[in-house]
């Protein structure tokens, strides 16, 4: 049964001209929509019949978020980009050609292995404990391969120091090979994840700590990340790189002011494959839940703000522990990727690094001189495409389930991106006296679709399917 049209229209601020869209929509498949009889100007309201023409006029809301950084990075751990890298000077073409691709973004030598790896030629003779054998030694080339890597790439270079192991020596090494290294500029993280320092294990993951072990987690690692900042001298730092902030909400302030952070890093996983995996499913990473996760910790933004400090999320991906195949490396994972970053940029974050671990939620792996792309990729690809630095976004009035979000300020990036975030589709109509490409990412198909729409007495139609993304740019 055909459901009643709902038809919405949405006129953007003065600076965006006028910009009206109407939405109509349908359970079934969608025909062919009647354009509004009367053009809106500037941002008055407007009344309708019951004949189904306008009834209500939405305004963009608030003052713009700026994109002062690129929305979308990477954090690899070590032994993936030593992988990457190759076995030659300089790294195969492939993986050059990719990072190009992703706009240059910001690439942080970060993850679990940043507190198991020690400098080339560090680990000599026999382990003498479990803890030592389990090291990771860098590669005598790494550094080296990655100078080659980074002069064509052009991106900035975060380097991830040891703070578990806390030895100043290994951390002097790390610093010098990485300023060997980056050429678009450099900052350091030390440790990962240090709120966790204090479980014994991985099984402990999903336990509550206690107030009283919370300050003792906080107590250990300003001990080891002050005594290792030195070898980082007059370097810009992230952190505290957390597992999950809410652990040291009381004392993040702290934290930031003690160590001097440049930048607050936090890491944000909507679900974890070690914790709740039953709920780290295709739904589950389509639902508002996954997708609006970054406003949980609006107050770690807050807290950044209070200290004159841009905050970012240094660490997400679909599900943590490694992600789960069938699951991080569907197209959904592309249209939760896109909910995520809008999220997170609207909540304050500036930036959003996606992690790969040689795991299924990897968005690219380069392997024998060859590139692999998993769809979550077309989201990052797409991102920092329809997001550059300096523009602007803000919601925008829509439908139900669709949310609308305009982007202004640069010219070649998006116009308008559409989330329907209902499974069913949505035809929107909208006043074109030129041609409009859209580019889509959807949760069943695989890549960033683009069609051209050229107008049809002065409008165009999209329809905008069930559980995606698409944006319109110029």
């Amino acid at each position: 049964m055909r459901r009643p049209v709902s038809v919405i229209p949405l006129v953007l601020a003065a600076t965006l001209g006028v910009f009206l869209i109407s939405i109509e929509e349908r359970s079934g498949r969608a025909s062919a929509a009647t354009p509004p009889s009367d053009q809106v100007r500037g941002p008055s309201h407007a009344t309708a019949s019951a004949s189904g023409s306008p009834v209500a006029v939405a305004h963009a809301a608030g003052p713009g978020v700026r994109v002062t950084m690129p929305p979308v990075g990477l954090s690899i751990e070590y032994s993936v980009m030593a992988q990457e890298l190759g076995t030659g000077a300089c790294p195969p073409a492939a993986l050059v050609g990719e990072l190009l691709r992703l706009g240059s973004p910001p690439l942080a030598l970060a993850g679990a292995s940043q507190d198991l790896t020690a400098p080339s030629g560090a680990l000599t003779g026999t382990p003498a404990s479990w803890e030592t054998a389990t090291l990771y030694s860098l590669p005598s080339s790494f550094w080296s391969q990655l100078h080659c890597l980074l002069s064509s790439a052009k991106e900035p270079l975060t380097v991830g120091i040891n703070a578990e192991r806390g030895s100043l020596s290994w951390a002097q090494q790390m610093v010098a090979g990485a300023q060997s290294a980056a050429t678009n500029g450099l900052d350091f993280s030390l440790g990962n994840e240090p709120d966790l320092y204090i479980l014994p294990n991985y099984a402990s993951l999903g336990q509550k700590l206690s107030l009283e072990e919370d300050v003792a987690a906080v107590n250990l690692y300003l001990r080891l990340a002050t005594y290792l900042r030195q070898a980082i001298g007059g370097f810009a730092s992230v952190g505290p790189e957390l597992a999950s902030a809410k652990h040291w909400q009381r004392q993040l302030r702290g934290v930031i002011a003690q160590l001097h952070e440049g930048v607050v890093g936090v890491h944000l996983y909507p679900f974890s494959r070690c914790k709740d995996p039953r709920a780290a499913t295709i739904r589950g990473l389509l639902s508002a839940r996954a997708g609006d996760a970054p406003r949980s910790l609006a107050w770690v933004v807050a807290d950044a703000r209070a200290a004159g400090l841009p905050a970012i999320i240094s660490e997400a991906n679909s599900i943590s522990c490694g992600g789960i195949a069938g699951v991080s490396d569907t197209p959904a994972a592309a249209v939760w990727a896109a909910r995520f970053v809008l999220s997170a940029l609207k909540t304050g974050f500036g930036e959003v690094r996606f992690h790969l671990s040689g795991a299924s939620y990897d968005p690219f792996s380069v392997r024998g001189g060859e590139l692999l792309r998993r769809p979550l990729e077309s989201a990052l690809f797409a991102l920092n495409r329809w997001l550059p630095v300096g523009s602007s976004l803000r919601t925008a009035g829509g439908a139900p389930g669709l949310l609308a979000t305009a982007v202004t300020g640069t010219p070649g990036g998006a116009r308008m991106i559409l989330d329907n975030e209902r499974a069913g589709a949505q035809t929107i109509v909208l006043p074109a006296a030129h041609a409009v490409v859209a580019e889509s990412l959807s949760a069943t198909r695989p890549g960033l679709a683009m069609l051209t729409l050229n107008p049809s007495a002065g409008h165009i139609r999209i329809r905008v399917a069930g559980n995606s993304v698409l944006a319109t740019r110029p």
